[in-house]
C-alpha cells in the first residue's frame, strides 16, 4: 500500500476526497479487480471526526473494494502547508495527549480491520532528542493495556509500532534494542502489542542496514510488523554541496543529514546546518523522495536496500509493506503526475518482491 500522508487531508471529508481523486485511480492501475490496501494517515482532528462517522467510512471501503490494516499515527496535527520541523514529534510519548490520540486510532482500526488481520499503528520514536523522559514508558504501557483490552473484547490484534528516526530518542539499532529490553522487563505483554515500524529511509540515513535491523530486532523478539519502503537523498560530493542540495531545503520538514568522510560520520540536525559546514563526502539526507525518482547530480538510497531484506520480509510473512513519500510536493524541478509517481513506486515494489519470489521464496 502507499501512505495517504502524501495528500493534504486533516479532516474526514478531505481524506475521502483524496481517496476518490487519487487512491481509486492508483487502484485502477495496480489491482482493478482485487481489494486494495490504504495506508491511512489520521490527524488528531480527523480521529474525532472518524469516530462519529465510522459506518460511513466502512461503506466507502466496501463499495470500492478497499481495506485498512495500518494507520500512520505519527503526525498529531497538520502535516502539509505549514512549518512542521521538530514539532512533528509533539505531543510526544511523555504527554497524555499522545496516549488519548493513539487510543482513538486503535478504536478506529479495531472497527475497520478485516477479519483475521493484524492491525498496526505507526507512531513517533518516543520523542525528539536524547534526553530521557521518565513518563514515556509509563504512557506506552497504558496503550499496551488498552490494546490488550481491545483484543480480549473484539478479537482484533493491534500493534503499536514506534518508528525510529535520526536525532530522536530511538534512532540507531542499539538505542531501539535497549529501550525495548527495558519495557519488556516491566511488562511481558508489551512483546505482543508493541513493536517497530522499520523505515528504510531513516535506517539508511544513519548508514545502517535495513536487513541487519530486521534480523537483529527479530532475533531480540521485537515485532517488526510494519515496513516502510522509502528512499533518502544520497550523493557523493567532491565539490561544493550547495550546487547539488540547496534546492532540497524547505521550511516544512526536518531534513536530518549524515556525512561519511575521513572524519567518520558527521551528524547535522537539518539540511541548512549541514550546508553551512559544507565539506566533501557521502551525504545522506532525510528527504522522502519517490522510489523511482532520478535527479541531476544526486541519487537515492533505494538501491542500497538489500534483496535479502525483501526475502526475509516475505519469508516472515504478515508484514505491512507501505510506500511513504510525503515530500513529493516539495521536490525541486519538474515532477511526474502524482498518480503516475505513486503507481510507479508500487509497481517497483511489486516487481522487487516478485523477482524475489521467483528466485525461490514462496
Amino acid at each position: 500500500m502507499y501512505c495517504l500522508n502524501i495528500h493534504h487531508g486533516e479532516h474526514f471529508d478531505e481524506i475521502l476526497a483524496a481517496i476518490e481523486d487519487y487512491s481509486l485511480k492508483v487502484k485502477e492501475r495496480i489491482c482493478p479487480d482485487k481489494d486494495f490496501g490504504l495506508g491511512l494517515r489520521l490527524s488528531h482532528t480527523a480521529v474525532q471526526e472518524f469516530l462519529t462517522r465510522i459506518k460511513d467510512f466502512k461503506t466507502v471501503l466496501e463499495r470500492n473494494k478497499l481495506y485498512v490494516v495500518t494507520i500512520n499515527g505519527f503526525p498529531f496535527g497538520p502535516f502539509h502547508g505549514t512549518r512542521i520541523k521538530e514539532h512533528v514529534y509533539l505531543p510526544d510519548w511523555s504527554s497524555l495527549s499522545r496516549v488519548a490520540y493513539t487510543c482513538g486510532l486503535a478504536r478506529i482500526i479495531s472497527c475497520i480491520l478485516p477479519e483475521g488481520e493484524t492491525g498496526t499503528i505507526s507512531t513517533v520514536p518516543s520523542h525528539y532528542g536524547r534526553e530521557e523522559k521518565p513518563s514515556v514508558i509509563f504512557n506506552l504501557l497504558k496503550v499496551v493495556d488498552f490494546l490488550e483490552e481491545i483484543e480480549k473484547r473484539t478479537g482484533k490484534h493491534i500493534i503499536l509500532s514506534l518508528e525510529p528516526e535520526p536525532d530522536c530518542y530511538l534512532d540507531t539499532l542499539h538505542s531501539v534494542i535497549d529501550f525495548f529490553e527495558n519495557i519488556f522487563r516491566r511488562n511481558e505483554s508489551a512483546k505482543r502489542y508493541l513493536g517497530i515500524c522499520l523505515d528504510c529511509c531513516h535506517v539508511l540515513v544513519e548508514f545502517e542496514s535495513p536487513l541487519h535491523w530486521f534480523n537483529k530486532l527479530t532475533e531480540c523478539g521485537i515485532l517488526v510488523n510494519k515496513v516502510q519502503i522509502s528512499s533518502a537523498l544520497r550523493t557523493v560530493i567532491p565539490y561544493n554541496p550547495l550546487q547539488a542540495l540547496a534546492s532540497f531545503h524547505d521550511e516544512e520538514y526536518l531534513h536530518q543529514v549524515r556525512i561519511l568522510s575521513d572524519r567518520g560520520v558527521s551528524r547535522f540536525r537539518d539540511l541548512p546546518d549541514a550546508l553551512t559546514h559544507a565539506f566533501s563526502g557521502e551525504w545522506r539526507v532525510h528527504f522522502h523522495i519517490p522510489l523511482t525518482w532520478s535527479g541531476t547530480g544526486v541519487s537515492s538510497t533505494i538501491n542500497l536496500i538489500e534483496d535479502e531484506f525483501f526475502r526475509q520480509v516475505m519469508i516472515c510473512g504478515k508484514k505491512h509493506i507501505e510506500v511513504e513519500t510525503y515530500s513529493y510536493n516539495l521536490l525541486p524541478g519538474i515532477k511526474p503526475c502524482l498518480i503516475d509517481s505513486i503507481t510507479s513506486e508500487l509497481e517497483w515494489v511489486k516487481e522487487r518482491l516478485g523477482s524475489i519470489g521467483k528466485s525461490g521464496c514462496d
